[in-house]
């Protein structure tokens, strides 16, 4: 008997550059399309997203194509990351209300985008989906968006689908766009967000007023891959009947050195949490992945995921010797050769622009799993033969 397969969209944290994940997502749909599959929404039984990436999981579930989500980060974007200097004009509100503590943006601007501009999220009467509304009746897909939850000092995983030992959560009954705002609040970019619920008692005589605020996934797991194999896991599935195509945000490889690092202390280090601290641990989760699903030849896991910018050489003098570092000049994109902002708040139209030119030559010019020495197949036919879930183990390739 044939086992069946539960297929987990798993989608990063990163900001502005959710839309390289948005464009991975429209090929992938045309990929879907002309080999007779659903939809991305249908084909997958679970998708996971942090951050930017838990607005891309909600607009999926909730039927928008990925070109609609392009577009949201291309017309949209500057509401959401208005300015590019953290002592800007712009930001003296904040200032002034905070201290120079501040956070660089306020979240008025991605809670406007989120209610006003992605009408799917909200409901012909005029209020706001909830989170276990997503999905229908079928909860098809299940969610699973993560937040890190500051009072209780845990991890969220807000999901719209509960077991009958589970039964109803907390957050149940709030709209989807607030959990995607407590996804989406990356410390030092954004304040955190304040989710509130009401308990009350069978006889109604008892009300409590319960605050949980919540600040990024990407505290704790910028990249939501583990947390989605163990969700479905507890959900009653085998690892072995588990797929999963986990997409990034273009990964920055930005070299801190010795000289350059020894005598930082809060403020440096503070500055690079999302830099450093999210994407160090999205990169390790990808690797613990890799192994828990049986290594780089095994088809049932797909990362996508780039380098933004060739940061070192690309052969040393030796097999024994450090590559070296590249100067910041001379630092570009492998396939566009032109440089590409790598923070995750630069939403300018020139920086959009290459983030899906590098995007599109990844697709189409890229390998999986690749590093210095190796590579397991182009990123075009390795979607194509994970959608059509081909058991035979990838193929090795030595780079020469």
């Amino acid at each position: 008997m044939e086992e069946k397969k539960f297929r987990i969209l798993s989608l990063d944290g990163g900001g502005i550059r959710g839309v390289a994940s948005a464009y991975m997502l429209h090929e992938i749909e045309k990929i879907l399309e002309e080999n007779k599959q659903p939809p991305i929404r249908e084909y997958f039984d679970m998708i996971a997203g942090t951050s930017t990436g838990s607005i891309l999981t909600a607009g999926l579930a909730l039927g928008y194509s990925s070109k609609k989500l392009i577009d949201l980060y291309q017309e949209h974007g500057l509401k959401i990351f208005p300015y590019q200097k953290l002592f800007d004009l712009n930001r003296w509100q904040l200032l002034l209300k905070y201290g120079l503590s501040a956070p660089k943006f306020s979240n008025q601007g991605l809670i406007e985008v989120l209610t006003e501009k992605l009408d799917k999220f909200k409901k012909s009467d005029g209020s706001y989906v909830t989170i276990k509304e997503v999905g229908g009746d079928e909860k098809k897909p299940i969610i699973v968006i993560l937040a890190y939850d500051t009072t209780y000092r845990n991890t969220t995983l807000f999901t719209n689908y509960q077991t009958l030992e589970e039964g109803k959560r907390w957050y149940s009954n709030i709209p989807v766009w607030q959990i995607c705002v407590s996804s989406a609040a990356a410390p030092t970019f954004f304040p955190p967000y304040e989710l509130k619920n009401k308990e009350i008692s069978q006889d109604g005589e008892i009300q409590e007023d319960w605050s949980f605020p919540h600040v990024d996934g990407g505290v704790t797991a910028n990249n939501p891959t583990l947390c989605a194999i163990a969700r479905a896991i507890q959900l009653g599935h085998k690892l072995e009947e588990i797929s999963v195509l986990s997409i990034g945000t273009g990964e920055s490889k930005k070299p801190l050195t010795f000289q350059e690092t020894e005598g930082w202390g809060l403020i440096q280090w503070g500055l690079r949490i999302p830099d450093v601290f999210m994407e160090g641990q999205a990169e390790l989760q990808s690797r613990i992945c890799l192994q828990l699903m049986g290594g780089p030849t095994c088809r049932r896991y797909l990362r996508l995921q780039y380098e933004l910018n060739e940061a070192f050489e690309e052969k040393p003098r030796n097999y024994l010797a450090q590559r070296r570092i590249l100067p910041e000049k001379d630092r570009k994109n492998l396939w566009t050769k032109t440089p590409i902002a790598e923070t995750m708040d630069d939403a300018r139209k020139s920086n959009i622009d290459k983030l899906l030119h590098a995007t599109e030559e990844y697709m189409n010019r890229g390998n999986v799993f690749e590093n210095r020495f190796e590579h397991y197949g182009t990123v075009q036919e390795e979607i194509k033969q994970f959608i059509l879930e081909n058991g035979d183990p990838r193929v090795r390739y030595a780079k020469t």
